[in-house]
C-alpha cells in the first residue's frame, strides 16, 4: 500500500508544481500567478531573470527590475550583494551579471537584426554565452582602458579595484589597451588574461609604484575554469524573430528567506527568483540551507509558475552531517590575496630581470669602458713615441744644419 500512497503524493506534487503554489511540509496552497510579459518582436535587451535586488539606473532614476524590463542606452544595471540578473539579447546570446555588479549600456542597436552593442563593467562579474556573430555584428566591453570584442564565445570578466580577468571557455575574444602585450592579443578557449588597474604594487624599497608588465594571456587555472562552469547563464529566452517561443514566468520564493536558489545546479540567489522561460523548458530547482532539509524538484514551463517553498527543519543527525555553509565574503578575500600575491610575485620577476639586464649592460659597459682605456693608454704611449721620433729627427736635422 505505502508504494501506491508514494505514486499518488508525487502526481498531487507534479500537479501542484505545474499549477503554482505553497509546499509547506506537504501542504499546498494555490498562489496568483505571475503575468507574462510582452517581449519585443526586434533586436533589443531585455532582462529575463533576476535574484535579488536589481536596478536600473537611468538619469537620476533608479528603477526597480522585473523580468521582461527592456534595457536602453545609457542604462546602468545595478546588481545588488547577493543578486544577480540575466540579461537577453534577442537570439543573440545571453548576459548573466553577477553579485555587485554595475554594467552600462553604452550603445545597443539593432537595425535589420544585426547587433551593435557597447557596454562598460565599472565592477562585478559579467558572463556571455553568445551565438556566433557574423562580420556586420560587433559586442565590445570596456573595462580598466581595455576593449574586448566579443566574435562568439562564452567567457567571464571580472572587474575590481586592482584590475580585470578574462576567462575564456570556448571561442575567442580580441583584447586591445595600452597595458596588453603588443597594443593587442586574441585569448582563446581555456585561457585567461589578467590586466591590472590603476592600483598597481608598491616596491617595498622605495614605495613606489612599479610599472605593470604588459598583459598577455596564459592557461587558465583549474579555479578560474570552475569559476567561469559557476558563473555560466541561465536557460535563455530568445525573442525578436518569426516562431519565438511563447515566454511563460516563473516565480520561486523560500523560507527561510535566505534558503538559497539553485537551478541547474547554478547558484542563482537567495530567498527569491523571478524569470521567463521558453515554454516547454525544464529545469532542475533545488532549494537549500543549512540546518533545514534539502528541497529539489523539476519544473516544466508550461504555464506560469508561482512556487512558495517552505523549507522543513533538519534533525540533529541530518544537521551534524550537512556541510559547513558556504563563505563567499571569505572566498573572495582568500581569492583576492592569491592574486595579488601572484601579481606582486610576477612584478617582482619582472624587475629582478630587468635587474639582471641593467646589471649585465652595466658589465658590458664597464668592460667597454676597460678596453677604452687600454686603447687610450696605448694611443698615449704611441704618440709619445711619435713625439720622440720627431724630437730625434728634429735634433738630427739641426746638427745637419750646424756642420
Amino acid at each position: 500500500m505505502k508504494p501506491l500512497i508514494r505514486i499518488l503524493l508525487g502526481l498531487v506534487l507534479g500537479i501542484m508544481l505545474t499549477l503554482g503554489g505553497v509546499i509547506l511540509f506537504g501542504q499546498f496552497t494555490p498562489q496568483k500567478k505571475p503575468a507574462a510579459p510582452s517581449l519585443p518582436d526586434s533586436m533589443g535587451a531585455v532582462i529575463t531573470h533576476i535574484a535579488g535586488p536589481v536596478f536600473i539606473i537611468r538619469g537620476e532614476e533608479s528603477l526597480e527590475v522585473i523580468p521582461g524590463d527592456r534595457v536602453q542606452p545609457g542604462d546602468v544595471i545595478k546588481v545588488t550583494e547577493g543578486a544577480m540578473a540575466q540579461v537577453q539579447l534577442a537570439d543573440k546570446g545571453s548576459a548573466l551579471l553577477g553579485s555587485d555588479t554595475l554594467v552600462r549600456f553604452i550603445k545597443l542597436t539593432g537595425a535589420d537584426r544585426k547587433l551593435e552593442l557597447r557596454t562598460e563593467i565599472l565592477t562585478g562579474s559579467l558572463s556571455y554565452k553568445v551565438e556566433k556573430l557574423d562580420n556586420s555584428e560587433s559586442i565590445i566591453i570596456h573595462a580598466d582602458n581595455t576593449e574586448y570584442e566579443i566574435t562568439g564565445t562564452e567567457f567571464v570578466l571580472e572587474k575590481r579595484s586592482d584590475g580585470s580577468i578574462l576567462i575564456v571557455g570556448e571561442g575567442t575574444v580580441r583584447a586591445s589597451g595600452t597595458t596588453i602585450q603588443n597594443g593587442k592579443v586574441l585569448v582563446k578557449a581555456e585561457q585567461q588574461l589578467l590586466v591590472r588597474g590603476t592600483s598597481d604594487p608598491l616596491t617595498p624599497q622605495t614605495g613606489s609604484v612599479m610599472p605593470a608588465l604588459p598583459a598577455a594571456p596564459e592557461s587558465a587555472s583549474k579555479e578560474n575554469l570552475k569559476r567561469l562552469q559557476e558563473a555560466a547563464p541561465l536557460p535563455a529566452m530568445p525573442f525578436g524573430f518569426s516562431n519565438a517561443p511563447k515566454p511563460v514566468p516563473v516565480e520561486i520564493n523560500t523560507t527561510p528567506p535566505d534558503a538559497q536558489i539553485y537551478i541547474d545546479g547554478l547558484k542563482t540567489g537567495t530567498g527569491k527568483f523571478s524569470g521567463i522561460l521558453p515554454q516547454g523548458t525544464v529545469i532542475d530547482l533545488r532549494v537549500r540551507r543549512r540546518g533545514f532539509l534539502d528541497f529539489s524538484t523539476k519544473l516544466t514551463a508550461e504555464s506560469p509558475i508561482m512556487l512558495d517553498v517552505v523549507l522543513k527543519p533538519a534533525g540533529i543527525k541530518d544537521t551534524l552531517n550537512q556541510p559547513a555553509g558556504e563563505t563567499p565574503a571569505a572566498d573572495q578575500l582568500k581569492a583576492d590575496y592569491e592574486r595579488r600575491i601572484a601579481e606582486l610575485k610576477e612584478s617582482f620577476a619582472g624587475k629582478a630581470a630587468a635587474d639582471k639586464e641593467m646589471r649585465a649592460r652595466l658589465e658590458m659597459e664597464k668592460t667597454r669602458a676597460d678596453v677604452l682605456e687600454t686603447e687610450l693608454a696605448d694611443s698615449k704611449a704611441e704618440n709619445q713615441k711619435l713625439i720622440d721620433l720627431i724630437r730625434q729627427i728634429q735634433e738630427l736635422a739641426d746638427k745637419e744644419k750646424s756642420k
